[in-house]
């Protein structure tokens, strides 16, 4: 047997269920609405930093490539060789790499051990290259580091796209449990509305 409910008590307890939905569903709303935008900026974060290493790890081979010319084939070498880097070049390159691992050293987490292993491998890339450039040594180990910088930085990027394509947790919670609850609850309080019998 359905209980049966005067009229303007159904019409009061109607009327606080539809706002609470409401509400509810303006909360969603504005959720979705920030983590979608937290998540274009993370995706632009990622873009930005992929783009950094490229031009980094680039201006570093570059840079190693044009320090071995030099070490081979000495100060005359403009003499000895048909394609060679201008000097303005290689400074310019300096001044890339220089100021690609500030932008990334800035963009990366210090709290996240991945990001710390890959600015200590760019560093360790930069401290090699220095090294071989003091020593008039080889620069395989600098290209080598520079591999290394650049063979590790690869899943890190993947994971960041990773976490991107996931969405915030916050998204995650209101897409998977906020609103399908609020669903299920319009749907009981129809189905509810429906089945009851009300004197009027």
């Amino acid at each position: 047997m359905h209980a049966e409910f005067p009229a303007q008590a159904l019409a009061a307890v109607a009327t606080l269920v539809a706002s609470l939905i409401a509400a509810a569903v303006a909360f969603v709303n504005l959720t979705l609405t920030k983590e979608l935008k937290t998540s274009e900026f993370r995706q632009a974060w990622i873009d930005a930093l992929r783009e950094d290493l490229a031009k980094f790890l680039g201006a570093a081979r570059a840079f190693a490539r044009a320090a071995e010319v030099v070490h081979t084939f000495g100060p005359e070498y403009k003499d000895k060789i048909p394609l060679f880097i201008r000097d303005d070049k290689i400074s310019e390159l300096r001044y890339q790499a220089a100021e690609t691992l500030s932008r990334i050293r800035l963009r990366l987490n210090p709290e996240e051990p991945e990001h710390e292993e890959l600015l200590r491998l760019l560093v360790k890339a930069v401290r090699i290259q220095n090294e071989a450039l003091a020593n008039g040594g080889s620069v395989q180990d600098a290209l080598d580091a520079v591999d290394a910088a650049n063979d590790y930085a690869r899943p890190v990027l993947k994971r960041e796209w990773k976490r991107v394509k996931a969405g915030e947790l916050p998204f995650r919670v209101v897409r998977n449990w906020l609103a399908p609850t609020i669903f299920i609850v319009s749907i009981a309080f129809l189905v509810f509305m429906w089945n009851g019998t009300f004197k009027i």
